[in-house]
Parts: C-alpha cells; structure tokens; sequence
C-alpha cells in the first residue's frame, strides 16, 4: 500500500479505446487512498468524431480544477486517452504539471495498420480509429512539454505471422510504438487491456506524480504482484 500523502495535484485519468470509465476505477481507488483528488473521463468512439471528443475532454478538465479551486493537474492516459491528451494539450488549462502514458500508440500502430480496411474495425473505431494509422495525423500531433513517463506492456504474443512480426508488443501496440523521443520508458510483463490495474504499475505512478522525476520514480517505486 502506497504511503498516502496531502497532494494539491488533481488527477485526470482517461481510458482507451473501446473501454469505459469503469476500466480504471481500480487505479482511481489507489489513487483516491494515496490523497490524490481523481476525476474519470469517458468518450465514446463510435458516437463522436476525436476533434468532438477532445473539445469534451477540454470542457471536462475545465469544469473539474473550477469546481475544485485547483489549479496543479495531472493526466494518467491508457492507450487512445493518450493520444486525445496530447491532440488536446496545446488548448489545455493552465497547471499541466505530470502526464503518465500507459501502453500509448505513440506511433502508427502495426495493428491499427493492418486492420485499416476491415469493416469491422471501421464499424467499432470509426473516426479515432482511422488516425491511429495515419501517418500525417501523428507528424503533427503535439507532445506537451511537460514531466512524463511512459509505462509499456510486453506480454504479448510474439509469433511473426502477427502485425508485429516477432516484436515485443502487449497484444495491441507494440513496444516500440510506444516510445517518444527523450521520455523514460517502464516496461512490465503485462497485457493491454488491463496494465493499468497492476500495483506496480499504481507504485510507479504514484511515485512520479509526488516526484516529477520519472527515472526516479521507477527506480525508487518498489515492483509487487499485479
């Protein structure tokens, strides 16, 4: 259990694709218990275009530091969440301080590539779904200038008949696809869907929400059992 502490950083935590805010309710909880102020944001896909769910994102963020009074925030992503943060940050408030990336697409994922044309894919991803392969969208999508750590799964399969061709991936993004230029990478043996309810992965977190330092964090934060 992380020790708790009185933190004036609200934290923002933003799901993936395909998911609902409930995906990361266990993290909220741990987050709650460690004296975070936490707010949930949901979006769905198939019902709004990304520049739509951004604009909400950027209401919700708004809305939440005036009710509260604060102004010093965070955003924990997972997957898309990741990516509507950093479409979103260049018109986000005031007081951005931590951004942590929890298994990103930071890259045109292989899957997303490959899945492209199928009918299916386009049916349940819509809009969200065909930026992710886009190589024009992500060369001007921004990265906020602020402390980040990105932490990657690599329990995935590695059979080179899959989009990932043998690479280490997390079922869904590849390790590599992860990776941005001058931002500290964790890994952890865990698949996509559910990297972000490990205690580990809380304790990493955890630390470099308190610290800022993410080299720190990782390395003072103690791994345990999922």
């Amino acid at each position: 259990m992380a020790t708790q502490h009185d933190s004036a950083l609200h934290v923002f935590l933003i799901h993936g694709m395909g998911r609902t805010p409930m995906s990361m309710w266990i993290l909220k909880h741990r987050l709650q218990r460690a004296g975070y102020r936490v707010s949930l944001f949901g979006y769905l896909v198939t019902s709004n275009t990304l520049d739509t769910i951004c604009e909400r994102f950027l209401d919700h963020v708004a809305q939440q530091l005036g009710r509260g009074g604060r102004s010093s925030y965070a955003v924990v992503g997972h997957s898309l969440g990741n990516i509507i943060t950093r479409y979103s940050s260049p018109r986000l408030p005031a007081g951005f301080e931590r951004f942590v990336m929890l298994a990103p697409p930071n890259r045109p994922p292989a899957m997303a590539r490959a899945l492209r044309d199928n009918w299916l894919f386009k049916a349940a991803t819509r809009d969200a779904g065909q930026r992710l392969s886009d190589d024009q969208f992500y060369a001007a999508l921004p990265v906020p200038e602020v402390p980040s750590l990105i932490i990657a799964g690599t329990r995935g399969p590695r059979f080179r008949w899959l989009p990932f061709r043998g690479k280490t991936n997390d079922t869904i993004v590849g390790l590599e696809e992860t990776f941005l230029e001058g931002i500290p990478v964790q890994r952890v043996h865990a698949a996509h869907s559910f990297l972000m309810n490990r205690r580990d992965v809380f304790r990493w977190v955890d630390a470099f929400l308190s610290s800022g330092d993410p080299v720190a964090a990782t390395e003072q934060a103690t791994p345990g059992a999922p």
